[in-house]
């Protein structure tokens, strides 16, 4: 009883101090307060609640220094970062390409807006412009084909005695036919591999000898290929190629697309070398690729979009990618060879 007495007192005189420290905090104290104990828990908890009212009183004291913020609320300005990749020199070209593309009189038209547009009648002067542009370019395309073939299959490691075939081909191809069912598109058929077919509404879109050479080189290594896939290995190992600079998968019938749409790189590139002429080197190189500047960017099973079509010949190209932007292309480091330790103190050794 005599302890209970006690607790009371102390109680009561807590509670006196607990209205002088705690008025503002009193919701803060109210526990304290229940507590019942030996004296000296109930004179530790009074100096913790003296303590922690002292320092929020001196936090209030504080903020009420500082103006409260108005409730209507305040506009904050957006930060807008940069699009990822941004930095990324595959992006930079792409958007290099597709700026020359928009600032080029004979800039290619985008295979998204000949899709949209109505089929052209074959004499459509646009339509025959495009067919004699093939005509004229199609004896240099079969020779720049060849010799890009060639470059391309020693690179690969590709033998002569399959390569020697295709290129046979390519010499066999002679004509060019315009046909309006084939819209956007260009193609060969294998019963009559002499003749390359165009679509009337790229004959159209094609308005430059560098983009029209580039589509007749892809359409040259189709024939090389022929009937029997005879560069399969060689779309293999492009597309394998593909996949470790492009980062992203390219495989079955894709590969043989992406091949074409390479040669037909390599073989633009090459006439702009033996054509020069007033225009910049940026412009001239965007117009092998710039058809895939779409803004729908739609793919199939036999194709890659046309934007990861362009990605992926910029990342296989490094000097297309160069001549469009200006930079200098990052490649990637080739893994250096494993040596025995008798062949490694060879190659390091004291020259005589």
């Amino acid at each position: 009883m005599a302890i209970h007495r006690r607790d009371a007192k102390l109680t009561q005189r807590y509670a006196e101090k607990r209205s002088t420290l705690c008025a503002p905090l009193r919701f803060l104290c109210v526990s304290a307060v229940k507590i019942s104990g030996p004296q000296r828990t109930l004179i530790t908890l009074t100096k913790r609640a003296a303590q922690l009212s002292l320092t929020l009183t001196l936090i209030i004291n504080l903020n009420a220094q500082t103006p409260l913020p108005s409730p209507s609320p305040t506009p904050v300005a957006r930060v807008t970062a940069a699009p990822i990749g941004a930095a990324d020199l595959l992006t930079r070209a792409t958007i290099a390409v597709c700026t020359e593309r928009e600032q080029d009189p004979q800039g290619s038209a985008a295979i998204d807006e000949m899709q949209a547009r109505p089929s052209l009648p074959l004499l459509h002067a646009d339509v025959a412009a495009g067919a004699a542009r093939a005509e004229r370019l199609l004896p240099l395309a079969r020779t720049l084909a060849s010799e890009s073939l060639r470059a391309l299959a020693r690179d690969e490691h590709i033998s002569a005695a399959t390569l020697e075939p295709a290129l046979a081909r390519i010499a066999e191809v002679r004509y060019v036919k315009p046909d309006v069912e084939l819209r956007d598109n260009a193609s060969v058929f294998y019963q009559d591999p002499h003749t390359i077919r165009f679509g009337t509404l790229f004959l159209a879109g094609l308005r430059s000898d560098e983009g029209m050479i580039s589509v007749l080189a892809h359409e040259l290594t189709h024939v090389a290929d022929g009937p029997r896939s005879a560069l399969a290995l060689l779309f293999r190992r492009v597309a394998k190629r593909a996949n470790n600079t492009a980062e992203f998968r390219v495989a079955g019938h894709r590969a043989e697309e992406l091949t074409c749409d390479l040669v037909g790189v390599l073989v633009a590139r090459a006439y702009v070398a033996r054509t020069p002429g007033v225009e910049s080197l940026a412009r001239r190189a965007a117009r092998a690729v710039e058809h895939n500047c779409v803004t729908r960017d739609e793919t199939d099973r036999a194709h890659l979009s046309p934007r990861r079509t362009m990605r992926a010949l910029l990342a296989l190209d490094a000097t297309l990618t160069r001549a469009v932007t200006g930079e200098q292309a990052v490649t990637r480091p080739r893994p250096r060879p494993r040596t025995t330790r008798h062949a490694a103190s060879a190659a390091h050794a004291t020259p005589r």
